[in-house]
């Protein structure tokens, strides 16, 4: 079976494949757990089995694509947009496809972010449950199985709860319902008691190791702060890269400026062209991304607006002393130098000319004089 998206948790698929091998599967399952120990990878997985859809059969589409097919249904908690008067989770179907694609094993606060809900509150209400009904009743598609999963079903209101409640009280033939919640004692009783439950643990160190390898981060200490949590060692990782990335760029920051007053320091700028060239693709587009929210940051500075800067060293880098050097002559060129740069990184250009042209634009572009 097809487990390529779970990170560890050998006994509960062992546990899950046996159920589908002997056509044991509980028609209702309770999956609780951090959402970084992978319940919703789980979910997804189990549920793809159920219906018997290998990710080989299409093309090696993304997971986020995979499970766009009539059979299989997903609820989550949604916010209406603006003045409309019902919203389902079907309008989030595109941020849906995007959040399984990116966030596999993020938290309601990742889905929340993603879908802007502001001030407002991300639930699953009544109507869902209600349109669920009439889904769940109609013959499958592909004339088999039908799944859905429930995710975060703790945001259901307490209409919706009683609602759902009937459907698991008369579940329709070969329709499977996954539920996942990170508290099992937020729901009903009723419900959860109408559930197989499956409580997944952390996952191991050495499965986490393992998901690390090939990425020049594999520290044992930042595995051991991860605590079996794949989300948080995900942020750990990106912290540490961050780190790495700002202190590159402040090298070539401050090259680029002695490069204006000192022709010999263009060996140095063109050794730091080099040791960008070196990054794997991955890594090269992570820095131009970063370095685009930089000088952002650093031109919101210049002008006032700490609001809405983002920026925090990791290197006891001084933001303010650099921002005047970025104004409103140079913000829009530096931009898109360094958009320009992703674009051709993405297409496979030569890494070695793209951050040679790079360092001599930076140099020019940081020297100009402002208002």
């Amino acid at each position: 079976m097809d487990w390529k998206h779970v990170i560890g948790q050998g006994k509960i698929k062992q546990q899950l494949e046996h159920e589908i091998k002997s056509n044991q599967v509980p028609h209702a399952q309770l999956f609780t757990g951090f959402p970084g120990y992978g319940s919703l990878a789980l979910a997804l997985s189990f549920g793809l089995n159920i219906l018997n859809i290998k990710h080989s059969d299409k093309n090696d589409l993304s997971l986020g694509k995979l499970i766009l097919q009539p059979d299989f249904h997903f609820i989550y908690p949604v916010v209406k947009r603006g003045t409309e008067k019902e919203v389902f989770s079907i309008d989030y179907s595109e941020e849906w496809s995007s959040f399984l694609d990116n966030y596999l094993y993020g938290n309601y606060n990742d889905w929340f972010d993603l879908i802007q809900v502001g001030n407002k509150q991300g639930l699953i209400r009544v109507n869902e449950i209600e349109r669920l009904h009439k889904k769940m009743h109609l013959k499958a598609f592909n004339g088999g199985n039908k799944v859905c999963i429930l995710w975060g079903v703790e945001k259901m209101n307490k209409e919706a709860s009683n609602a759902f409640l009937k459907l698991l009280e008369e579940p329709p033939d070969r329709t499977y319902f996954i539920l996942l919640a990170e508290n099992e004692e937020e729901l009903l009783p009723t419900i959860s008691s109408r559930c197989q439950l499956v409580s997944l643990g952390p996952i191991s160190a050495k499965d986490l190791a393992l998901k690390l390898q090939g990425d020049k981060i594999s520290d044992e200490q930042i595995i051991a702060q991860a605590d079996g949590d794949y989300n948080r060692l995900q942020n750990l990782v990106k912290k540490v890269h961050n780190k790495e990335l700002e202190a590159i760029l402040v090298q070539g920051v401050r090259t680029a400026f002695k490069a204006k007053k000192n022709k010999a320091v263009v060996i140095e700028l063109m050794s730091w062209s080099d040791k960008l060239s070196l990054l794997g693709r991955e890594e090269q587009k992570d820095f131009l991304i970063y370095a685009i929210q930089f000088f952002r940051d650093a031109f919101l500075l210049n002008y006032g607006l700490e609001q809405l800067v983002h920026y925090q060293s990791k290197n006891g880098f001084d933001l303010t002393k650099f921002a005047p050097f970025v104004h409103s002559k140079n913000i829009q060129q530096l931009i898109r130098l360094f958009e320009t740069s992703h674009y051709h990184i993405l297409r496979n250009a030569s890494g070695k000319m793209i951050f040679a042209d790079l360092g001599i634009k930076l140099t020019r572009l940081l020297n100009l004089p402002g208002e």
